[in-house]
């Protein structure tokens, strides 16, 4: 009941529009319980009378009330959509947001496809019931009641003799909602884990095709698609037992109908006329309790498919800026600390009963416009350092300050925007190359998306693509090599004009004399910004005022390029191993 109530809550902006789809609806129920009494006028005081002219008048009302049901029926139709459609927008819109707001915390964990299952399929279902299924069953409801009135007041013993059926068919649709109802559930957990598996396969085709996968995948897929076929076939099979025989049951109460009512007329107990009102009467008893069963179906649908849209709703915002906006990120200068880091992965720290730190005890205090670079091997660290700083994650022990200030108590817009970030795994949007560039300043001129493109040395290629800039580029950069992605995704960092850049691993796909020409062009960029700089080869590093070296989380090093290089140490080794592999090169 609190699932469905909570539901209903969604309804409340459209109630103008529920209303009139609940007064129209009244309407229809009305005409319909009229219109048998109508005819048994029609009979009895009409043709037994033989006064054809009010058999006239009469069939002519039925005609005038059977226009004015449909014309009802097509406004009914209408608004009834319109509530559903105005509770998934909102419910689309709420959870978009939401997610949008979500830490990586959260994306560590979530798979995608099940996001994308419960942003479609899921509230599709809530919009079925809010939409359509709700109304149908108040329609039900009210075409039941109203018709049992109607009959008992014309002939209460006939009528209570037929429904003599009506205990048997309902206890069929209680048995069937206790079993249809996990059936649901398990189908839209099937759907999710299917749609996951799909996004996954298209996502990774590359990897697949490259090592010859795709035999396995299909394989992973068939079994996904098998288990979701196999809930279906068992949903299917109790409502073709359930629905078949609330059919028959239905009929039943029809037939027993019909044989009573030729008894209580042959005895003259019972009028022609009633005797033909209550055949139709008979239908306003007998569809409600049929269309229940599919009622049931859609109620069930939603009921298990809104907890997983309110569960992605309910989740917890754990990093969102301080009450009250937070300290304005704008005259951020770029001196940084960190004071006493530590920080650990609550994956990492549930798989064990003491916490397993990526990051220990981190002392490190970078002034305004340094270059900073962070050397380390695969695991050590390096980008876990760099995500406390944008605040992707909240530090598990001491403070992270820019310009004394805790990054906590920054406007967590306005700190992201303060610090422009060439990702390790580039990520492009499906739209024009001008799109991706200005992405994070889309109020940028196009001279100034020039200028930013040419310092990461990638203008001369755009200009030669078919429509320059406003090339369209495939889903996440196909069409694109590697190293022209991670210049795109580097225009895109030095078009914010941030005072703090961070370039990890920025240059790691192009080639040597790539790289050369954009480190020359990143001397000016860097002039006067705090810059952090992740990277294996050492070329990329020389220029660094300060580099410090991370192991398993911890500053093993820490100074200028002189000063390690007269250290035993990973700097040393590493410069070592890169000469001579350029030496074996040569």
């Amino acid at each position: 009941m609190a699932t469905l109530f909570r539901i209903l809550k969604y309804v409340k902006p459209s109630a103008k529009w529920a209303f009139a789809a609940l007064g129209l609806m009244i309407v229809a129920t009305v005409i319909d319980l009229i219109a048998p009494w109508v005819l048994r006028k029609i009979f009895d005081d009409g043709i037994a009378q033989k006064d054809m002219g009010m058999v006239l008048l009469l069939t002519l009302s039925l005609l005038v009330m059977q226009g004015l049901k449909s014309l009802g029926s097509f406004a009914q139709g209408y608004t009834q959509e319109m509530v559903g459609q105005n509770v998934v927008f909102t419910l689309r819109k709420e959870m978009y947001a939401h997610l949008q707001r979500l830490s990586f915390k959260y994306y560590d964990k979530a798979q995608t496809g099940q996001l994308m299952s419960r942003m479609t399929g899921d509230i599709e279902a809530v919009k079925n019931f809010v939409g359509f299924g709700a109304m149908m069953l108040i329609t039900g409801i009210a075409t039941f009641v109203g018709t049992l009135i109607f009959m008992l007041s014309m002939q209460a013993e006939l009528t209570l003799l037929s429904l003599s059926t009506i205990p048997p068919l309902l206890l069929v649709m209680w048995l069937f909602n206790r079993k249809v109802g996990p059936a649901w559930g398990n189908i839209r957990e099937q759907m999710g884990r299917l749609t996951a598996t799909l996004q996954e396969n298209i996502s990774g085709i590359r990897v697949v095709k490259a090592f010859a996968r795709e035999t396995k995948e299909q394989g992973k897929f068939a079994d996904r698609n098998e288990q979701n076929f196999g809930t279906n076939m068992y949903r299917a099979k109790l409502e073709a037992t359930a629905f078949p025989l609330m059919g028959f049951f239905g009929g039943l109460t029809f037939l027993i109908m019909i044989w009573l009512g030729a008894v209580y007329v042959a005895r003259e107990q019972m009028s022609l006329g009633t005797f033909m009102a209550f055949q139709w009467y008979t239908w306003g008893l007998i569809w409600p309790l049929n269309m229940l069963g599919w009622q049931i179906n859609i109620f069930q649908q939603a009921l298990k498919a809104a907890p997983r849209v309110f569960e992605v709703l309910d989740t917890k915002v754990d990093i969102e800026s301080p009450a009250g906006g937070g300290v304005e990120a704008g005259r951020i200068r770029g001196a940084i600390t960190f004071d006493n880091v530590s920080f650990a992965f609550d994956n990492a720290a549930a798989a064990a009963e003491e916490p397993t730190h990526v990051l220990h005890n981190i002392q490190l205090q970078v002034k305004q416009g340094q270059v900073i670079a962070v050397l380390g091997a695969t695991g050590s660290g390096k980008s876990s350092l760099i995500a406390l700083l944008s605040r992707y994650y909240d530090t598990s022990a001491g403070t992270v300050l820019i310009d004394g200030v805790d990054v906590k108590d920054y406007n967590l817009e306005g700190l992201r925007q303060s610090i422009g970030i060439v990702p390790q795994e580039t990520f492009l949007f499906s739209a024009t190359i001008r799109e991706n560039v200005a992405f994070g300043n889309p109020n940028a001129t196009q001279e100034m998306v020039e200028a930013a493109a040419r310092k990461a040395q990638i203008h001369d290629f755009i200009v030669q693509m078919p429509y320059g800039y406003e090339t369209l580029i495939g889903e996440r950069g196909v069409g694109l090599s590697g190293g022209q992605r991670q210049r795109v995704a580097l225009a895109r960092a030095i078009l914010m004009d941030p005072p703090i850049l961070v370039l990890d691993e920025a240059t790691a796909s192009v080639d040597t004399a790539t790289e050369s020409a954009i480190h020359e062009a990143l001397l000016e960029v860097m002039k006067g910004r705090t810059t952090f700089i992740i990277a294996q080869r050492l070329s990329t590093v020389r220029r660094a005022d300060r580099i410090i070296v991370l192991d398993n989380g911890r500053i093993v090093q820490a100074g200028t390029q002189r000063e390690l290089l007269e250290q035993d140490g990973f700097f040393r080794r590493l410069l070592e191993q890169q000469e001579t592999a350029a030496a074996s090169n040569l």
